[in-house]
């Protein structure tokens, strides 16, 4: 428990400290585009090659991946009929905001650093099917809900999906581990070398986005999602640790993926949905920090 506590407050202080240098004006909120960029493009491959370098694909690894379509669709069909009655802007809103987990920006630098390279690749198999979702078909359907002439066609969703370097890396390393085809060791050496910056850059970024300005007219559909999320993530671990034929590691690790936050793209797709992006932006930093607070307890409750 000490080292999980000491390693949660090294990761506070480094979220703080993106924070704070933004605030004092040393970084400039502009500056959080290039540290994502740098983070999504280059640390995040690498660090995903890099626990790529031992693993033996097995059926096992195929549940997460299911996993991460199931999930997504059952919030979204919930999510349609809990706000069948609403607008279809509000409707959108929260299809985009309750759906999905951002893993590559926050869950997987957070616990690659308390779990070894298996487990994390566990999480990578979950953020397949999560990103495929996220990037694409939960859009779609917000989209679907919204009106007829802003629908995303095929075209555009594999355009988004297949421009995301990580989405990328993910595919094509399952594939390669599928065939048993390997990177020369020094590409994974070189990889793992890299990679040790993400755990760092990725909470820095979180700093660097953080704003918690919050208006009471936002505050009831800031808690709405937050419910639901909550909510869901409660029934998926239950589901998950109870239910699954996977090992406990397998297990503890889809726990904590299911209470991660809300995609960082959220804030884009909700304005596009018609809907207030303050209300996206100021959620989504509001939830970055929460989710790791959230996924730190039961770290200590699994007696990880």
């Amino acid at each position: 428990m000490e080292t999980i506590l000491v390693k949660a407050v090294g990761f506070l202080c480094m979220i703080l400290c993106g924070f704070i240098l933004k605030k004092i004006g040393v970084f400039a909120e502009d500056d959080a585009n290039t540290v994502a960029k740098i983070v999504l493009k280059i640390t995040l491959p690498m660090s995903i090659v890099h626990n790529f370098a031992s693993l033996t694909l097995t059926t096992s690894h195929l549940i997460p991946i299911g996993l991460g379509f199931a999930t997504s669709f059952v919030v979204i069909g919930f999510v349609l009929v809990w706000s069948r009655k609403q607008e279809p802007a509000k409707r959108a809103f929260l299809l985009i905001n309750c759906a999905g987990y951002n893993l590559g920006l926050c869950v997987l630098p957070y616990l690659q650093s308390f779990f070894d390279a298996e487990a994390v690749t566990i999480i990578c198999m979950f953020d397949v099917s999560n990103a495929i979702m996220c990037f694409g078909g939960t859009f779609a359907i917000a989209m679907a809900v919204v009106g007829g002439k802003a629908f995303m066609n095929k075209k555009e969703i594999g355009k988004i999906l297949f421009s995301s370097v990580p989405f990328v890396t993910y595919l094509v390393m399952i594939l390669m581990s599928a065939l048993r085809l390997r990177f020369p060791e020094p590409v994974y050496s070189i990889a793992g070398m890299v990679g040790e910056a993400n755990p760092f850059l990725a909470m820095f970024l979180i700093g660097l986005l953080f704003e918690p300005q919050i208006q009471k007219s936002e505050l009831r559909d800031m808690l709405e999602v937050i419910v639901i999320r909550l909510s869901t993530g409660v029934l998926f671990a239950l589901l998950i640790y109870y239910c699954l034929p996977l090992p406990l590691m397998y297990r503890q690790v889809l726990v904590l993926v299911v209470f991660g936050p809300i995609l960082s793209i959220a804030p884009i797709y909700t304005e596009r949905c018609g809907y207030r992006r303050s209300v996206a932006a100021v959620l989504n930093s509001f939830m970055l920090p929460f989710s790791l607070v959230v996924i730190t307890i039961l770290m200590i409750l699994m007696g990880i």
